[in-house]
């Protein structure tokens, strides 16, 4: 059986449909020239982003769990509802360590990047209207997506556990080459617009696979970028 590749050895296809995923992902350019942004919120708005989408995926394990399609033979390990945990735990986790590095990086904090300093800087956040406002809407987002390109349209009957599980980690695998690429042009350079093109191009790289993909490969690029993240 092949093996299924990293997620980085896929070429996107360009064709119209790349033209709205390209103009969409270009938006943080103008909030940054126009409406005052600063560099690093657009990846801050992002990573609360990513919190929201794992909150809203562990309902859809709960839909595909009742109704959707049993384990493929290949998806071996955890089953059933205690995949929902531990996909708690493995998701978070990542996103805990991500946002940490980033966090300690962004507020100066030094080598000091455990819970204290994640917290106090999302509490900080959140005492801004604007991330505050951002939040509602990714909120409201993800609600809609959830009823009307998940529910309603029959997705939760046409998958696995495992399949709705690794969904959400390609937003991770965009996280974690902006912390780790961008975090070190920050580090050195002490400017925040390399890590936003930086950004840009690995979300616009990304978004032009994945628009092309279904879930089971999607599942199968994910499942092989974590183990090998690991």
């Amino acid at each position: 059986m092949e093996q299924p590749k990293l997620l980085i050895s896929y070429k996107p296809k360009l064709d119209k449909n790349s033209i709205p995923v390209i103009l969409w992902n270009l938006f943080p350019f103008l909030g940054v020239l126009f409406l005052n942004w600063k560099p690093e919120s657009v990846f801050i708005c992002y990573a609360l982003e990513t919190i929201v989408v794992g909150g809203f995926n562990v309902f859809r394990m709960v839909a595909v769990y009742y109704y959707g399609l049993p384990p493929k033979p290949d998806e071996t390990g955890v089953t059933g509802l205690a995949m929902i945990p531990f996909f708690v735990v493995h998701y978070f986790f990542f996103v805990f360590i991500q946002l940490a590095i980033f966090f300690s990086g962004s507020v100066g904090a030094g080598s000091s990047f455990g819970p204290a300093v994640v917290m106090q800087v999302i509490l900080s956040l959140m005492q801004k209207d604007s991330y505050n406002i951002a939040l509602v809407a990714f909120v409201v987002n993800n609600a809609l997506g959830f009823v009307n390109d998940f529910i309603l349209n029959g997705k939760y009957t046409k998958r696995t556990m495992a399949e709705q599980m690794f969904e959400p980690y390609p937003r991770i695998f965009v996280q974690q080459l902006v912390v780790i690429v961008g975090g070190f042009i920050f580090s050195v350079t002490g400017n925040g617009y390399p890590v936003l093109v930086i950004f840009v191009v690995i979300k616009i790289y990304l978004d032009l696979l994945l628009k092309d993909f279904d879930i089971s490969q999607i599942h199968n690029i994910a499942k092989n970028q974590v183990d090998n993240s690991a």
